[in-house]
């Protein structure tokens, strides 16, 4: 008995009250042509992919502002105006000898 199909409903069209048969509504209203669809409310997906582009335009341009504060010369001339800078480890090169030279001590 479950198998068995409802019948058809009885729909009215908002703005010429006609009344029609069907089984689900249907876009417009077959008397008046009234398009009666739901009208589409606020874009979130919109606002999601906005925020999106506008996060990612953000990180390059801190992202961008970093690298033009390094030097881009290597040599005694560049490493002057950075002498007054932070001191960061691996800062001077230090020369690798091998076999190391019991000499110089630790």
């Amino acid at each position: 008995m479950g198998l068995a199909t409802k019948g058809p409903k009885l729909f009215t069209c908002p703005q010429c009250r006609k009344a029609y048969l069907g089984y689900e509504t249907l876009p417009d209203c077959p008397a008046c042509g009234f398009d009666y669809r739901a009208q589409g409310g606020f874009r979130w997906d919109v606002i999601v992919y906005l925020l999106s582009i506008l996060g990612l335009m953000s990180y390059f341009l801190v992202s961008s502002s970093y690298r033009t504060v390094l030097p881009t010369q290597t040599g005694p001339e560049s490493s002057s105006h950075m002498s007054n800078g932070e001191k960061l480890p691996g800062k001077t090169p230090v020369p690798i000898e091998y076999p190391p030279n019991p000499q110089t001590g630790p």
